[in-house]
């Protein structure tokens, strides 16, 4: 799993806290956050093109994912 750049950590935890997200939140959608960095790096999508997130979402399906879940990342990547 790769660590979210510091530079986007810092600005997605001002973000978290201003929206006022609950602390297991924030941890759950940080941890979403850093799984698609992995993702796009590991299977070559820029993490902005319009592909990167439902083929993450995709790959979260065939992994098992609950519903919930993929629900929770598609939220945590939004942000």
């Amino acid at each position: 799993m790769l660590p979210i750049p510091s530079h986007l950590s810092e600005r997605f935890d001002k973000y978290l806290q201003d929206q006022k997200t609950p602390d297991n939140l924030q941890w759950a959608y940080k941890k979403w956050v850093s799984y698609y960095l992995d993702f796009c790096d590991k299977y070559k999508h820029p993490p902005g093109h319009k592909d990167a997130l439902p083929e993450f979402i995709k790959k979260l399906h065939e992994k098992k994912q609950s519903n919930q879940q993929q629900e929770e990342a598609v939220t945590a990547i939004k942000h």
